[in-house]
């Protein structure tokens, strides 16, 4: 699952000018999936700035490569762990790009990433 979110992130080449990236996680029929969305909007204690969708890419989704069996808890630590070790890279990202990041189910938390 790590190579096919780090190629996913890597291949946006886009760098809008927002504030906030949020990495959204889902599950549907066909298994998880995560979608990524830009707001020109972040509040660290309320998550809704993240229903806003002031950039979505080209590619917004990704179908996550995992177990239809594994707890959403678990999903959502693996992926926060992938982009933290993505950011930490220093690699020239959309996540590098600007001051927050979080990752997190839609009826959940988000967790600050960055």
């Amino acid at each position: 699952m790590k190579s096919e979110i780090e190629a996913w992130i890597k291949q946006i080449k886009e760098r809008p000018d927002v504030i906030a990236i949020n990495i959204g996680l889902f599950q549907s029929e066909n298994g998880f999936q995560a979608y990524l969305v830009g707001s020109n909007e972040y509040d660290p204690e309320d998550d809704d700035w993240a229903c806003n969708e002031d950039f979505v890419p080209t590619t917004k989704y990704i179908d996550l490569p995992c177990s239809q069996s594994i707890n959403w808890e678990s999903l959502q630590s693996d992926v926060v762990s992938i982009i933290k070790e993505l950011l930490s890279s220093n690699s020239s990202t959309i996540l590098n790009h600007v001051p927050n990041v979080t990752v997190g189910f839609d009826d959940a938390e988000l967790v600050s990433v960055k």
